[in-house]
């Protein structure tokens, strides 16, 4: 059974994720007009799900009303532990930040999507749209935070601070994560 433009174009903005497409790609790869585009926007429906439009880029997000949820799946995954991936670029994110996608590639030297994917999921880190940048922006979270367990970015070992200090700090993560630590 062949996909109508309708199933296409969640398809697409699935798999682009929190960067979106361009309204431009879209036409071409739907190959059809803007007229055309707008008209399938306007009827996408899910239950769950829902089109926004960021100047030029369109995104598939969750809707507002899943928010609990959405937070109860993170604090339920908060056993399992993240991958070194999803690890080193947390720490280049909490080091760096405000950074893109791309910015964590040119550091890592590989493609961080699928570890960018896993941190917003586990509300690690979020996604912003800056005035002045043409991609979002990533930033740690209060989430994080409380996971490390310190109150401010300040609080972070420095690279003053032995290598072995900052590894254990990281990795700690999964010990932290949804406990209460007192």
């Amino acid at each position: 059974m062949a996909l109508d433009n309708q199933g296409i174009l969640e398809a697409l903005l699935y798999t682009a994720g929190d960067e979106g497409l361009e309204e431009k790609q879209l036409l071409e790869i739907l190959d059809i007009s803007l007229s055309e585009l707008q008209t399938l926007i306007n009827n996408y429906h899910s239950e769950g799900l829902v089109i926004q439009h960021f100047g030029q880029t369109y995104v598939l997000t969750t809707k507002k009303e899943a928010a609990e949820y959405i937070e109860a799946l993170v604090e339920h995954k908060s056993n399992m532990k993240l991958s070194q991936a999803a690890m080193e670029a947390l720490s280049i994110i909490a080091y760096n930040q405000p950074l893109s996608r791309s910015d964590i590639e040119m550091i890592r030297g590989i493609n961080s999507d699928g570890a960018v994917k896993t941190l917003i999921a586990r509300g690690l880190i979020e996604a912003k749209d800056e005035k002045d940048s043409r991609s979002q922006q990533l930033y740690t979270t209060e989430l994080f935070l409380n996971v490390f367990g310190i109150e401010h970015l300040d609080d972070l070992p420095t690279t003053d601070e032995e290598d072995e200090e900052i590894e254990a700090f990281f990795s700690n993560l999964v010990n932290q994560k949804g406990e209460n630590n007192e």
